[in-house]
């Protein structure tokens, strides 16, 4: 449980230093944040857990159905700075290695996620 713990307040101070940095100006700009809309397309030839710009629509991806669903849909996104709150995590059943944060279940063969690694 100590190790849980450190490892939760560890990441909830590289948050606060990613969204204000003392006696400076806050890194990630809570009032002028921007949302960004990204278009996916379904595309069962694309790999699963891979995305590939569609060239016939800019600004749209395609991406495997089951990567889509699998997708976490409101992800914060913050500068390099925030680098270190990764949750990797290598996957049980087919050894792919995923970042928790991004992800429902694994994108590759639709494994659960255990809570913690």
């Amino acid at each position: 449980m100590t190790n849980a713990m450190n490892d939760l307040e560890r990441k909830i101070l590289k948050l606060k230093k990613c969204i204000h940095v003392e006696n400076s100006a806050p890194v990630y700009d809570l009032k002028n944040s921007a949302n960004l809309l990204v278009n996916l397309q379904p595309d069962q030839k694309v790999s699963r857990g891979m995305f590939l710009p569609n060239h016939l629509l800019p600004g749209t991806f395609k991406a495997h159905p089951i990567t889509i669903r699998a997708l976490k849909k409101d992800i914060l996104v913050g500068d390099l700075e925030c680098l270190d709150l990764e949750d990797i995590h290598i996957c049980d059943s087919c050894k792919n290695k995923i970042d928790r944060q991004f992800w429902h279940f694994c994108p590759f063969c639709e494994s659960n996620l255990p809570e913690k690694s």
